[in-house]
């Protein structure tokens, strides 16, 4: 009998338009179940297209809950990552410094020294690197902005962007580098690129030859 009144209710509840997920929730009966017992019951378009929303914004409240919890991970992991690393000291410094210069530093010839990134965060970092560790004096610092010439109208705004990022004053900026390629993609963050600077230090052949040692002495 309690069978008997439990499906009557689960029919009724289809009949009015509620979801499967709905009645199994409110019933506490498998869905399977559910269905077996509806499934001769047609619901009319309004009540399909009710059902169909409420699924649809289930779905992006439990997309947007996934990724709040990602973000709260994301920024843990960050905040836990920074804190095992602490404070660098000296010879930290002088060793991540190298590293990145390995990697995005000018290493042919017997030049002066130069490296390039399109990161701010690291361009700030060989900067500091170069006066803390290399005992460079700030005026021997110099920066070039290299960018596509489709950018050409916002230079203000690029140059402003990395004059803020390196501390460096604009006279300390040689004339920009544009490249002439014409790229078939298109960017939805356009204005948001701000190209890569090429940090070069005057007179610095000898510290170069350094460097590289320094380099040498890390891949030993």
């Amino acid at each position: 009998m309690a069978n008997v009144l439990v499906r009557d209710k689960a029919r009724l509840l289809r009949s009015d338009g509620a979801s499967l997920d709905e009645i199994v929730l409110q019933l506490q009966v498998p869905k399977s179940t559910v269905r077996y017992w509806c499934r001769d019951i047609v619901l009319s378009q309004s009540q399909q297209r009710r059902i169909f929303e409420k699924q649809k914004m289930s779905g992006i409240e439990a997309a947007e809950r996934v990724r709040q919890k990602r973000i709260v991970l994301i920024e843990r992991l960050r905040k836990e990552g920074a804190k095992q690393i602490g404070r660098l000291s000296a010879k930290e410094l002088l060793l991540a410094g190298t590293a990145l210069y390995w990697a995005e530093g000018y290493r042919k010839g017997d030049g002066e020294f130069g490296f390039t990134n399109s990161d701010p965060t690291m361009i700030r970092f060989i900067i500091r690197w170069l006066k803390e560790c290399c005992k460079v004096e700030a005026d021997r610092i110099h920066a070039r902005i290299c960018i596509n010439a489709i950018h050409k109208n916002r230079m203000k705004e690029v140059k402003e962007f990395w004059i803020e990022a390196t501390g460096l004053p604009e006279d300390q900026f040689s004339k920009p580098t544009f490249i002439n390629v014409v790229s078939k993609k298109r960017y939805w963050n356009s204005n948001q690129y701000f190209g890569t600077l090429r940090v070069k230090v005057r007179r610095s052949t000898d510290l170069r030859r350094m460097v590289m040692g320094w380099i040498e002495g890390l891949a030993r």
